[in-house]
C-alpha cells in the first residue's frame, strides 16, 4: 500500500523536472486533472496497483471539500498576492500552500486505505474518468507528454536510480 510519505517524495522528485511540472500545472489549469491524483495514479501504477475509476473519484471526493473550502481560495489569494508582495512574503506564501497540499494527499492516502487494490488495470485512464474524461478527449501532444511523465516516473522509482 503507498504511503502519505511514499507519495509526497515521489511528487517532490517529478517536481524537480520542470517539463513534468508544467504538464502537471496545465492539466491541472485547462482539464482541472488534480496533480495529487495523477502522481498517485503513476506511483501505483509503478507499484502494480491499480484502480478502477470509481476509486479513483472515491480518493478524488475524500479531499474535495478540503481543496474547495481551504486551498482553492489560497491558491487564487496567493496568485493575485504575487505581482503585489515582496519575494520573500510571496516564498512564505507557497509554503504555506505546500502544507495544505500535504494534507489533501493525507485525505487521499487514508481514503485509499479502505479500498481494495485491483492487480491489473489503466490507473491513468481511470484517474481521467474520475475527472470526467476520456483520453481522446486529451490533444495528442498531451498524451505524448504524460507517456514521457510515466516514463519519468519509471526512471526515478528503479532500483537502479535508488541505489547511486
Amino acid at each position: 500500500m503507498i504511503s502519505h510519505d511514499q507519495l509526497w517524495q515521489f511528487g517532490d522528485q517529478i517536481w524537480q523536472h520542470q517539463d513534468a511540472k508544467d504538464l502537471c500545472l496545465q492539466l491541472q489549469d485547462d482539464y482541472e486533472i488534480d496533480p495529487n491524483l495523477l502522481l498517485l495514479a503513476i506511483l501505483m501504477e509503478h507499484e502494480h496497483q491499480f484502480l478502477t475509476a470509481s476509486k479513483f473519484t472515491v480518493l478524488k471526493q475524500a479531499k474535495d471539500e478540503w481543496e474547495e473550502r481551504m486551498v482553492g481560495p489560497y491558491r487564487q489569494l496567493r496568485k493575485l498576492a504575487k505581482t503585489s508582495l515582496p519575494k520573500e512574503s510571496y516564498q512564505q506564501m507557497l509554503e504555506v500552500e505546500l502544507v495544505m497540499e500535504k494534507r489533501s494527499q493525507r485525505l487521499m492516502v487514508k481514503a485509499l486505505q479502505h479500498l481494495p487494490i485491483e492487480s491489473e488495470g489503466d490507473n491513468l485512464t481511470a484517474c481521467l474518468a474520475a475527472h470526467g474524461l476520456e483520453s481522446c478527449a486529451l490533444p495528442s501532444d498531451l498524451l505524448g507528454q504524460l507517456s514521457a511523465l510515466f516514463d519519468l516516473a519509471s526512471q526515478l522509482l528503479s532500483p537502479a536510480q535508488e541505489a547511486s
